[in-house]
């Protein structure tokens, strides 16, 4: 797919008789950003349509596809995906994401708002108190039909998309008792190291006895059992026994080696102060509009 892309820039702009440092001034890049596509490199996405403009083409037909057929952007979107090496993949992706967050929030197309730019760091640095104090760039969307959460900084970036379902978000919670579970289990001593412990290992279907735990972390052995068996109660773990020569033991292994590091992420995004990149509050019924703090309307 990309040795396609990369043919079609070519050949189009050797038909339209342009050099390659022509086409980059009327894209808006450099000649060697023109000579990395046609080796096999990908255009950013935002610069597809400018490229395909000048070229005059279609965005489908930088892909092979016929001049005059539809563009299904969600197809072109894949197809491009594909072009850019896989280790560049996920932060292409959110990319994209922020690219067209700011149509979101726009009524017309002429009004869309650029938030597609990325700051250097995703941290900046305030006084509070007469200490120095880092908050998190963040950006925030709140419309009626969802929200979209997130950070947009070339260190670190995500973006967090919840539509709002019909029904309502209240239906997809759980009990409070769960969370309230979950939030004392992760504030018990030792919980959030030993979880760090694990997540420090590499993501495997590896097995651990308290035993093999307790000595690093130079922690009780019934201590580290008591935890590992209450974050097996909440799914984090799962427990199996082993049969030894010594007797049944029990082992643990991670659920999700994906999930915690993201999650205490965001915790930090909560927390946090500051007023970020872009406040969107255009939302004005409540985020939980339902269940029994529901108010009545005469």
């Amino acid at each position: 797919m990309s040795g396609m892309l990369s043919e079609r820039i070519a050949a189009l702009r050797k038909e339209r008789g342009l050099t390659q440092e022509q086409l980059g001034k009327m894209v808006g890049v450099s000649y060697q950003a023109v000579g990395k596509w046609e080796k096999g490199g990908a255009p950013d996405v935002e610069l597809l349509p400018v490229l395909a403009a000048q070229l005059g083409v279609t965005i489908d037909a930088l892909f092979g596809l016929d001049d005059g057929e539809q563009i299904n952007i969600e197809d072109t979107l894949y197809r491009w995906m594909l072009t850019v090496p896989r280790n560049q993949r996920i932060d292409r992706l959110c990319r994209l994401i922020w690219s067209a967050a700011g149509a979101v929030i726009s009524d017309k197309p002429e009004n869309a708002i650029d938030i597609s730019g990325y700051e250097r760091c995703c941290e900046t640095e305030d006084a509070k108190d007469g200490k120095p104090t880092r908050w998190l760039r963040r950006t925030r969307i709140a419309m009626e039909d969802g929200t979209v959460l997130g950070v947009r900084a070339n260190d670190m970036s995500f973006a967090a998309i919840f539509p709002e379902p019909e029904t309502g978000w209240e239906p997809f919670l759980e009990e409070n008792n769960l969370y309230r579970r979950l939030f004392e289990t992760l504030s018990k001593p030792h919980c959030l190291e030993l979880l760090e412990y694990l997540h420090s290992k590499p993501p495997t279907m590896r097995r651990y006895t308290p035993g093999a735990i307790a000595k690093p972390m130079k922690l009780d052995v019934a201590e580290v059992k008591a935890l590992m068996d209450t974050l097996t109660e909440l799914n984090l773990l799962s427990k199996a026994e082993l049969e030894t020569e010594d007797g049944l033991i029990s082992s643990y292994l991670l659920n999700s080696d994906e999930a915690l590091v993201p999650f205490l992420y965001f915790a930090r995004w909560l927390t946090t102060g500051g007023s970020g990149f872009l406040n969107a509050p255009y939302r004005k019924s409540p985020m939980l509009r339902g269940g029994k703090w529901k108010e009545k309307v005469d």
